[in-house]
């Protein structure tokens, strides 16, 4: 009858008929029975567990941590140890829950403390804490529960259920396959397959219809996303992903950085010269900016309005060091020009110290503040524009003493000021040469292409010294950068870098902790555009070094910069807990397999301390980052399940 029936047949409804119909014939007045009892016992159980999981939460209430309680609250909700649930502090709700998003439903006043009300649709308790009312409930509909329980009681129907199996078993063989086939598709991180499947169910057709529309759904609102990151300027991006809620006030340096002669430039050269030129500029400005920890609020025609927020390094010092940057980008610019440009390339920038405010206008969201009045009456200030040169406050100076030398003073009052403000200017700037020799320290301060590739042959040259100490603390230094872009020289430098070193560690000259600590710093400033053989040889060396430490840092670089990591696979069977749980984590976020899973298993089930914890970060870690990346594995990956639900228990 199926083969010669070529429409497409409702499997569901066929299943449930069939499976009722049995059901029904087979059923008998003692089964009815022993299902009514099973259905009493069920129903005192949730209540027991009702009560266990409000009594466990009481501390969470009384702590006030009230994130905590939420996520137990559902982690509670989502295993059917209770269906609803409502704080309250007095009149106010805190957190709330029910089946029909009805808070009118639960928001009552309750009065009847520590005792179950009940009644043939629900229960629930309440319990006062202080000014909190706590109160919990689960459904307990007693037709369902029943029918539920006779599904679970097969044992005392076995021949019955045996013949509805075998004849759902049937319908699913043969008209559910292409739903099978969907779902294992889906648990996989390879969708490419989704457009061979052929459904021959209504079912089975509509689940691959709404599966092909999530994922061109899902690719669409990404590039919307990305389109719209990129139109929000990041110093308002920034912002709005903090989590705080505007308007709000925030320390920072606000800076602005202005091409001289702009104007004559735009009216003298053709629109693609000062496209190409400007677009040279914008770019590598921008890139040096965010190495400062820099925020674009504005690009005003040739301007740029940035801010840095006040933090562990003085921000102000900061500003300074990334104008500098920008000077000498200018400057290469300059130098590139062809033979009769007949204009140079110079800037001039401020910056001031203030208070910054975020807020929320009519059409969105702005910065507002003093220092963006300020920085703009400086950077008036500027009259001299055959050199580059940075304006600020005489109060900053104190701070910038050690990366410049001040030019030439100022005192002037500015507009729409009472009092007058002296101004420095500074034109020349303390290179990375001398800054180095006097501290160590002032490398947080050199960020340029130039000056990382100078930094590399420094610190070669004070590890061969034997000067650990400085090594380390540039170190710590260095490990905070993060290049999105960058020049081949600075690419290239790093990989001689990390050769001089391993060739130290060889000789004996190096420890293995420098050599562990240049290898992770290749993901922070190698970008993967830029990846070259010679820098996935010298990291393979180290894959076959002595010291864990060396081996598991080669590895968590390697799954960032190469492009196939099967090779990385054996360390998976490493010895040392640390080099497998590196190697387990970066081969589990490509693909997850059995093997994989077997081996984090082996893990979390080890009576070793160590390997146990290892193993439960590996997981922990593989789950955030499904969950962020890929929620369609994240929910549907039966590996992945396995594990967090190890975990969990």
């Amino acid at each position: 009858m199926f083969a010669k029936n070529n429409g497409r047949r409702s499997v569901v409804i066929s299943i449930v008929a069939v499976f009722w119909l049995g059901y029904v014939i087979a059923s008998s007045t003692q089964f009815f029975f022993d299902v009514k009892s099973a259905t009493e016992n069920e129903i005192l159980k949730r209540q027991q567990q009702m009560q266990f999981v409000q009594e466990s939460f009481i501390p969470a209430v009384l702590s006030e941590n009230r994130s905590l309680l939420k996520d137990r609250l559902e982690a509670a909700r989502k295993i059917h140890m209770l269906d609803f649930y409502i704080l309250q502090k007095d009149r106010e709700v805190l957190e709330w829950y029910n089946n029909f998003n009805n808070l009118a439903g639960i928001n009552a006043d309750y009065k009847v403390f520590n005792q179950v009300l009940q009644n043939d649709q629900l229960a629930f308790r309440t319990v006062k804490l202080m000014d909190y009312r706590f109160t919990v409930g689960v459904l307990q509909d007693k037709k369902n529960i029943m029918l539920q329980t006779a599904l679970n009681m097969k044992g005392q129907i076995i021949q019955d259920i045996l013949i509805v199996t075998l004849l759902a078993g049937l319908i699913v063989y043969i008209f559910l396959k292409d739903i099978l086939s969907l779902t294992k598709i889906l648990s996989t991180r390879d969708r490419s397959q989704l457009a061979s499947i052929k459904s021959l169910s209504k079912e089975g057709q509509t689940l691959l219809k709404a599966t092909q529309s999530y994922e061109s759904t899902k690719q669409y609102l990404e590039h919307e996303n990305r389109y719209y990151s990129d139109s929000l300027t990041p110093a308002i991006l920034h912002e709005m992903k903090s989590g705080q809620k505007a308007p709000y006030a925030f320390q920072s340096t606000m800076i602005r950085v202005d091409l001289n002669g702009y104007t004559q430039i735009f009216l003298e050269k053709k629109d693609e010269y000062v496209t190409d030129i400007m677009n040279a500029y914008f770019i590598q400005a921008r890139e040096l900016i965010e190495r400062y920890n820099g925020l674009i609020y504005q690009y005003v025609g040739d301007e740029i309005v940035f801010h840095i927020k006040e933090g562990p390094q003085n921000s102000q010092a900061m500003a300074l060091a990334c104008l500098r940057s920008v000077f000498k980008a200018a400057q290469d610019i300059e130098d590139s020009l062809p033979a009769g440009a007949d204009h140079c390339f110079k800037v001039k920038g401020s910056f001031v110290l203030g208070k910054i405010r975020f807020v929320n206008q009519d059409s969105g969201f702005a910065l507002s503040g003093l220092p963006l009045i300020e920085s703009a009456r400086l950077l008036s200030q500027v009259d001299d524009k055959a050199s580059s040169s940075a304006t600020f406050y005489a109060e900053a100076s104190e701070s910038l003493k050690e990366l410049c030398t001040i030019a030439d003073t100022k005192e002037t009052l500015l507009k729409g000021f009472s009092k007058p403000s002296t101004l420095y200017r500074a034109k020349e700037f303390t290179n990375i040469e001398k800054a180095l020799a006097a501290d160590i320290t002032l490398l947080t301060y050199f960020r340029s292409d130039e000056d990382l590739c100078y930094a590399y042959k420094f610190l070669t040259q004070e590890l061969e010294a034997g000067k650990d100490s400085t090594f380390f603390t540039a170190f710590n230094i260095l490990k905070t950068f993060k290049l999105k872009m960058s020049t081949e020289a600075q690419a290239d430098g790093f990989t001689r870098f990390l050769s001089d070193i391993l060739k130290l560690n060889q000789e004996q000259k190096a420890n293995d902790k420098a050599l562990s600590a240049v290898i992770s710093l290749a993901s922070n400033f190698v970008p993967a555009y830029l990846v070259k053989e010679n820098l996935l040889e010298q990291l393979g060396v180290c894959l076959e070094h002595k010291d864990p430490r060396v081996q598991a840092n080669a590895i968590i670089v390697l799954g960032d910069l190469a492009k196939d990591i099967a090779f990385l696979r054996r360390f998976v069977y490493s010895k040392n807990n640390r080099v497998s749980a590196d190697a387990l984590l970066v081969s589990g976020k490509r693909d997850l397999d059995k093997e994989l899973t077997e081996k984090l298993k082996e893990y979390l089930d080890s009576k070793n301390p160590l390997f146990q914890a290892s193993g439960r970060f590996v997981v922990k870690s593989l789950g955030e980052h499904y969950k962020s990346s890929d929620p369609i594995f994240y929910e549907t990956n039966p590996h992945l399940k396995e594990l967090l639900t190890k975990l969990s228990a």
